[in-house]
């Protein structure tokens, strides 16, 4: 029973650890983006964001540092895991078109990346790495 106890509290603190230090959980990812945006056809400045994924609805909801209201953005599809270069990499996607930005993709560790916006237009994909 004693050795269940410090198994359960070791764990405990390791997975405490693990998750206070980390940028990214299960379902969101955290970074700053450089520049403004567009998500959902609302402009959002640059500054710090956290992306949620929320599979069972299909949408990725947005929310920067303050208490402003978050930003809900639909799922258009998963993507292959084509840009991962590990299993841990995590990455938010913009679109860049002009001199403008449109949130695109979001990829999470062990997840499919997720397709937020399809431009058919020419543009540039900037890719913001989050630290792990």
């Amino acid at each position: 029973m004693k050795t269940n106890s410090v198994v359960a509290v070791s764990l405990t603190l390791l997975l405490t650890a693990a998750f206070g230090l980390a940028q990214v959980s299960a379902d969101r990812v955290t970074a700053k983006v450089p520049h403004e945006f567009t998500a959902a056809g609302k402009l959002l400045p640059a500054g710090q964001y956290s992306f949620t994924y929320d599979a069972d609805k299909r949408f990725v909801t947005i929310r920067g540092a303050g208490n402003e209201p978050g930003v809900i953005v639909p799922v258009v599809t998963l993507l292959a895991g084509a840009m991962h270069t590990t299993a841990n990499d995590a990455h938010v996607v913009f679109d860049k078109v002009g001199n403008n930005y449109y949130l695109s993709e979001i990829w999470i560790p062990g997840i499919d990346g997720i397709a937020l916006l399809t431009t058919k237009e020419k543009h540039e994909h900037e890719i913001v790495n989050v630290p792990r």
